[in-house]
């Protein structure tokens, strides 16, 4: 027998209602708050009082009005813009492994280093590798920095790429110099791919290829695949157009969350509810 849905705490969620509608303005009388929730005043100022006892509101003055304080920051330290490149990204890149069988890896440029941010190594048979989540690679070595390197905007690309020559274990970079290396970028920039280059090429390589929306790129996809099936050329051939597909698939996936948020509007995104 299957259990009844519990119903929900509906004075938690006029609280939650309430701290919405104080993040829609610097500071809100009882009147717009009223307006927005569709709370009556008594109702409004018990859960007004709860919340500033909870330290995420303050009042303003006898007569201003309320507004919310920094302690609301807290309540999203854990959603981060690249939580939701993940949930945009997990189904295809399952997608492509199912076809394909060679696991895929996403990647985000953070301090300078590449950061592994999700991987389908537990999903494909053919992975010689364990999906090393929030793993970091070298910018100009691994595939997935290069890809984001070479498809960036040319600004950040050169100030990264100072960042990196100034660092103490910069290594061959300093021989390459700024020119050195933006040349070596606009070759994988015309071919549209990069390859896992340096130490790290051993027996795995990856093919990657940037995620992006018109000038903005918002991460990077690698193929990992086993040198000795393919060469990187090879690997190209065959995997570049459902790679880039992929990397579509999930920029425009990212595209419509975000146009979804915009076309919600304010006031569609506030709980109305039934006053007690």
């Amino acid at each position: 027998m299957a259990s009844r849905p519990t119903p929900p705490v509906e004075p938690v969620l006029r609280a939650l209602a309430v701290l919405a509608a104080l993040n829609f303005r610097p500071i809100s009388r009882l009147s717009d708050l009223q307006a927005v929730t569709g709370l009556p005043n008594p109702t409004l100022v018990r859960l007004l009082h709860t919340l500033m006892a909870a330290g995420y509101v303050a009042r303003i003055g006898p007569r201003a009005g309320y507004r919310i304080t920094e302690r609301v920051l807290s309540l999203a330290s854990g959603i981060r813009f690249i939580d939701r490149m993940v949930d945009c990204a997990m189904a295809p890149m399952s997608a492509f492994t199912r076809e394909h069988d060679w696991p895929l890896v996403l990647g985000k440029v953070r301090n300078d280093a590449v950061v592994v941010l999700h991987s389908t190594a537990a999903e494909s048979h053919l992975s010689f590798e364990q999906a090393g989540y929030n793993r970091t690679f070298p910018l100009l070595v691994s595939a997935l920095g290069q890809a984001y390197m070479a498809f960036c905007p040319a600004e950040e690309r050169k100030q990264v790429i100072r960042r990196l020559l100034a660092a103490p274990a910069s290594g061959s970079i300093v021989v390459e110099g700024v020119r050195g290396v933006e040349a070596a970028l606009a070759v994988i920039q015309r071919r549209g791919y990069a390859i896992t280059i340096g130490p790290r090429a051993g027996r795995v390589l990856g093919l990657a290829v940037p995620i992006k929306r018109s000038r903005n790129v918002f991460g990077s996809l690698s193929m990992r695949f086993a040198r000795a099936a393919f060469t990187p050329e090879q690997a190209a051939a065959r995997f570049l157009e459902p790679l880039n597909a992929t990397a579509r698939s999930i920029a425009l996936a990212m595209a419509a969350h975000d146009d979804a948020d915009l076309a919600e509007g304010v006031d569609s995104r506030v709980m109305r509810l039934p006053s007690v």
